[in-house]
């Protein structure tokens, strides 16, 4: 049976508020937020499934250089 209960909020959560949330996905701290454009609800995620989700992207649009994007950013995720 599909998870019908909606997660998330139709305005941008602030950068204080967003973390002060788990991530809908894992639980884990949320770090960032996330939207999907069609249900337009905006989602507290973690760093994991926020880096998962660049990499589940950059491989969807065949990026050629999404190895390079994914290294780069990882190092952006750790150092934040």
């Amino acid at each position: 049976m599909p998870n019908t209960q909606r997660h998330g909020r139709k305005k941008p959560y602030t950068e204080i508020g967003v973390k002060r949330l788990p991530c809908v996905r894992c639980g884990e701290p949320a770090f960032m937020q996330w939207k999907a454009c069609a249900d337009g609800l905006w989602r507290p995620i973690c760093k994991a499934c926020d880096f998962g989700l660049n990499e589940l992207v950059l491989g969807f649009m065949k990026d050629t250089d999404y190895v390079t994007k994914l290294e780069k950013y990882a190092k952006e995720l750790h150092d934040a």
